[in-house]
């Protein structure tokens, strides 16, 4: 059990930073799917993707949900929605305050 758990703390530890990241490198603000949030915030990074890494939109958005917030402790406001266009995609906004 506490390898599990350390496991993903480390997970959440490594969201939280490249979302950090992201949002040093996006002037303070992101929106997008959670599809859209993974590419962003595993290209163009020198730091490789763990193997523990979610492999689903579904599992990143539990990973990111835990990680909301100390995202807050940090000053970045995040706001979950849905679009009103006929296929209402799920968006996360990050915005640092």
């Amino acid at each position: 059990m506490t390898g599990k758990f350390n496991v993903d703390r480390d997970l959440m530890t490594n969201v939280q930073s490249r979302i950090l990241t992201l949002l040093d490198r996006k002037n303070g603000s992101w929106n997008g799917s959670m599809t859209e949030l993974n590419q962003a915030i595993t290209s163009g990074l020198r730091r490789a993707t763990p193997t523990n890494w979610p492999k689903s939109p579904s599992v990143l958005r539990r990973v990111v949900d835990r990680v909301v917030p100390s995202l807050r402790k940090e000053g970045v406001k995040v706001q979950f929605s849905r679009e009103t266009d006929h296929f209402r995609k799920r968006v996360v906004s990050f915005s640092q305050r």
